[in-house]
């Protein structure tokens, strides 16, 4: 091993760089890097400077005797390490690896003894869970509103298309009334075309609320009041020939007459949502949007 060589060991050994041992020894670092290279020597002066200051001594930097006090270090540092091992007192086992804990060893003495390496271990997988946790929740998070996006879209999809198709009855009223205008006479014209306009605005907008609209939408209120079984009295009869005669045939009047109201009931109802459609059409959109709008991860089945 060369002065270079020897240098550069004890300056790396002692963390210096070439400039702090250059400003130790009043030399620049040029220099420095020049012994260490090879390409030239430091004197005498500047050698016992240099054992001085690495606490070597200056038979150090003679041929073969590096050997020796590398040697002498190693059995120091070994000497110091069994010492302090020996030095420092057991406390026990780790209950998680079974390893023996000493002295300054331990991260925790109560209630459990846990060593460094355990404990280092179990924060990690902590760590781990936590991040684990929090994963699952933004996921959580993400699904629920991937659900309120497509209740969202649902809803203003079936909004749109209940407009659209609200208008294919209404069209073809319109055009039919105004066939029907143009054969009439002149003077009957506004008239008959006036009131396919209306019967066209009136089916646009019952067509287009029962689309959309349950719920709170009065048209589909009133048009499921219609269609309900009216239940049939009971009867008294006397057990003859002409009491039963009588039974079956109030049977077949009332039947008859729970048909005619049940189906009465249904085209009442019909005509009257159909009457009141133009009216509740704005208020029923403006109520479809609030619950658009009002829909979140808690009530995503706000309509169905």
């Amino acid at each position: 091993m060369t002065y270079g060589e020897k240098i550069a060991r004890l300056r790396k050994k002692n963390n210096m760089t070439q400039a702090e041992l250059g400003e130790v020894l009043n030399v620049t670092y040029q220099a420095v890097s020049k012994w260490e290279r090879g390409e030239s020597q430091p004197d005498f002066d500047t050698l016992s400077k240099i054992s001085k200051l690495f606490k070597v001594p200056i038979a150090y930097f003679e041929d073969g005797a590096e050997e020796e006090v590398v040697k002498e270090e190693a059995a120091a540092e070994s000497a110091s390490a069994a010492q302090t091992q020996t030095q420092a007192e057991m406390l026990g086992v780790c209950v998680q690896c079974g390893k023996v804990v000493r002295e300054g060893e331990e991260e925790t003495k109560q209630p459990k003894l846990i060593c460094k390496a355990c404990a280092d271990l179990n924060r990690k997988e902590q760590e781990e869970r936590i991040r684990e946790a929090q994963r699952q929740k933004e996921l959580a998070i993400k699904a629920k509103q991937d659900r309120v996006n497509y209740r969202k879209s649902s809803m203003r999809k079936r909004r749109n298309l209940a407009l659209i198709i609200g208008a294919i009855p209404a069209l073809a009223l319109l055009i039919t009334f105004l066939v029907l205008a143009l054969r009439a006479e002149k003077q009957q014209f506004s008239f008959i075309f006036g009131v396919g306009c209306v019967f066209a605005l009136m089916a646009y907008t019952f067509t287009a609320q029962l689309i959309w609209g349950w719920g709170d939408c009065t048209v589909y209120e009133v048009l499921t009041c219609g269609g309900h079984v009216m239940s049939l009295p009971g009867l008294i009869f006397s057990f003859s020939p002409e009491g039963f005669i009588w039974l079956i045939v109030m049977k077949i009047i009332l039947f008859f007459v729970a048909a005619i109201v049940f189906v009465g009931s249904i085209i009442f109802c019909v005509i009257g949502s159909i009457l009141i459609s133009p009216i509740m059409f704005i208020p029923s959109l403006l109520w479809y949007n609030r619950q658009i709008r009002k829909v979140n991860e808690h009530s995503v089945d706000i309509v169905d």
